[in-house]
């Protein structure tokens, strides 16, 4: 991987990373080459704390705690991660962003920050807006904006900033991606746009997302990936190493949430946060990351130059020894939603909630009664979404199961069991 093949995704609620900070709360996992320490910097600084957004730049590594605090480890040239630290320093943070030289954060009333290549610019540019999200660039920054435009700051990369202002001019924007010479946008009705057309790899991952929602794009130096609304693998550009090819093959049959590409390694999540990747890695940096997350549960990962970076939650590591009847469930969320969600299980009087970013819990189960399955918006306590569930309970194996026939969950939710009786459930805000 290149220098100018290291940046990240934004998100239109500033959570900076796939998904949203709030539901990918967890540890820092991170893998890859360490010359400049941006593997063992950034562990060492995260170490026993929970860690909500991370990115990654050519040679450094940034992660922001539940509480707002901005961490960065790795190459300081040109005061990259110095500046960034010491910008940030007594701010709340929300989101991140890295790429090549430069660095970016947004803080929780939505001033942008930026350290490194191109910095003086975009903060001139930036001065008194609202951001919302932001994705760096070399030297530049996609900014979207209060009302969802996006806008541009910094310096100007080979064309690719007015390509991407051009198509996207009068859309509101939710994700966007950046790498070497080329700039992906999805706008808020899940159309995909891109800087370039035609038959580069970047047109054809346009063509193939013609007429599907696109929830998340992710470029890497020749290499391009896309999942659609309902988890399908799209993925175009160079195959030398079976990373195009061998990313898709691993995703057969599975829903997944999000994606990143490098030139020769693709990293995707499943919807249980798995974590699959596929490419001949000659430096070890897939192997490593895969090693590292095995047995987690994956919400955000980014990529840097020649290392990874991921924040991973615990499989049922709160749930303990189940009951009879009982689930061990979560709730997670796919995209960026800015609040927390919760799913109540309300039976009679007597309600349990599940809430996005926590971790899973045990939760009582009756094969008895319907169960009434409500999706609530934690900041304004609205109920966005109802239906309900039949749990059903096979007394000689202790299995819950669901009821399909006579299960009517609310609409964007679904569920998903694993090995044992664990439960994960996913809203789509």
């Amino acid at each position: 991987m290149s220098s100018n093949d290291a940046g990240s995704a934004a998100r239109p609620s500033a959570s900076g990373l796939r998904p949203d900070g709030a539901a990918t709360q967890g540890v820092l996992v991170a893998a890859g080459w360490d010359d400049s320490q941006q593997v063992s910097g950034i562990l060492k600084a995260a170490e026993g704390k929970k860690i909500k957004a991370v990115a990654a730049s050519a040679e450094a590594s940034f992660a922001v705690t539940e509480d707002g605090m901005l961490l960065a480890a790795g190459d300081d040239y040109l005061q990259l991660v110095s500046e960034i630290l010491e910008a940030t320093k007594g701010k709340k943070i929300t989101a991140v962003s890295g790429f090549d030289t430069t660095a970016l954060a947004v803080t929780e009333n939505g001033t942008l920050l930026a350290a490194g290549n191109g910095a003086a610019e975009i903060m001139r540019d930036t001065e008194g807006k609202t951001v919302r999200a932001v994705s760096a660039g070399t030297g530049f920054a996609l900014v979207v904006g209060e009302d969802g435009t996006l806008s541009a700051a910094g310096r100007g990369n080979a064309g690719q900033v007015a390509a991407i202002l051009e198509a996207t001019e009068g859309k509101k924007i939710t994700v966007t991606d950046c790498g070497s010479g080329y700039c992906f946008a999805v706008a808020e009705d899940g159309t995909l746009t891109s800087s370039s057309s035609g038959t580069s790899f970047s047109g054809q991952l346009v063509k193939a997302a013609e007429g599907k929602k696109i929830r998340d794009v992710s470029v890497g130096n020749g290499v391009a990936l896309a999942v659609t609304e309902d988890g399908t693998l799209l993925a175009t550009g160079n195959d030398s190493s079976q990373q195009v090819s061998g990313i898709l093959k691993a995703a057969e049959g599975k829903k997944i949430t999000a994606v990143t590409a490098s030139h020769n390694v693709c990293l995707a999540v499943t919807e249980d946060g798995t974590l699959l990747g596929a490419g001949a890695d000659d430096s070890q940096v897939l192997p490593e990351i895969l090693d590292a997350t095995a047995g987690k549960r994956v919400t955000a990962m980014v990529r840097g130059a020649l290392h990874f970076l991921a924040v991973a939650q615990e499989r049922d590591q709160d749930c303990g020894p189940l009951k009879p009847r009982q689930i061990c469930a979560s709730l997670h969320t796919i995209g960026d939603p800015q609040d927390a969600y919760a799913l109540v299980f309300k039976v009679g009087d007597s309600q349990q909630l599940l809430t996005s970013g926590e971790s899973c819990k045990a939760v009582d189960t009756q094969n008895t009664q319907t169960t009434h399955a409500i999706v609530r918006c934690v900041s304004t306590a609205q109920d966005l979404a109802t239906g309900s569930v039949y749990f059903t309970y096979n007394q000689s194996t202790g299995a819950v199961g669901i009821d399909e026939d006579k299960s009517q969950l609310p609409d964007a939710l679904t569920c998903q069991r694993s090995d044992g009786n664990r439960f994960t459930f996913t809203w789509t805000p």
